[in-house]
């Protein structure tokens, strides 16, 4: 993972190997799992560019000719596609592969052989700083800066318990993206369990 130092410990949701542990194998559970998945979608959905379905079906053959860096870096030159677009279906790609990886991982630990070399190209790719980053900028570009910032100043006015998260649900300000932002707030969580589980340079 390029310039593990960089990525700040007081902005991850996770701190620890025990944490990384616990909210890996509950987001593994069939009902989380689905979330995940169903979330990528919505958001490719969302995004009403059918470019990148095109390239999200393309990029097992895209994986032959380029190094999954290339692809994920936003400067790749493909025909007929824009690089923004490139990195977009790449990142997506790499976030339903991950937890493929994982799922299969939890559910089998034989099946952890066959998946750990590939999770770990993955990991090796994309800083987790740059993945959350990435996948956030996705998102703006569907919900707006506009809602972004009266959705963190929402939950900054709450004890987010559970009433208070479906009144907020139910807020006509927030109720279009409300789901998209839940699923983004459970792929960080995954994301940061991924890569502390299973970054070299935390343990072997």
């Amino acid at each position: 993972m390029d310039n593990d130092e960089n990525i700040k410990r007081e902005n991850r949701v996770l701190i620890s190997l025990e944490q990384a542990k616990k909210a890996l194998k509950m987001l593994m559970q069939d009902s989380e799992k689905s979330q995940l998945e169903d979330g990528i979608l919505e958001l490719i959905r969302k995004l009403k560019n059918p470019k990148i379905n095109i390239l999200l079906d393309a990029y097992p053959e895209l994986l032959q000719d380029y190094e999954l860096k290339e692809l994920l870096s936003g400067k790749l030159q493909i025909l007929n596609a824009q690089a923004d677009d490139v990195k977009t279906a790449g990142l997506l790609s790499c976030l339903h592969l991950l937890v493929h990886f994982c799922y299969k991982m939890q559910e089998k630990q034989n099946n952890e052989d066959d998946c750990i070399g590939s999770l770990r190209y993955v990991l090796s790719s994309i800083s987790l700083d740059k993945f959350k980053n990435y996948l956030l900028t996705i998102i703006l570009s569907v919900v707006g800066i506009d809602y972004y910032e009266k959705f963190q100043l929402k939950i900054r006015d709450v004890n987010l318990n559970f009433e208070d998260i479906l009144n907020l649900q139910n807020n006509s300000e927030l109720k279009e993206h409300f789901d998209l932002m839940a699923w983004f707030a459970l792929v960080r969580m995954f994301l940061e369990s991924v890569y502390i589980n299973y970054t070299i340079s935390n343990h072997n």
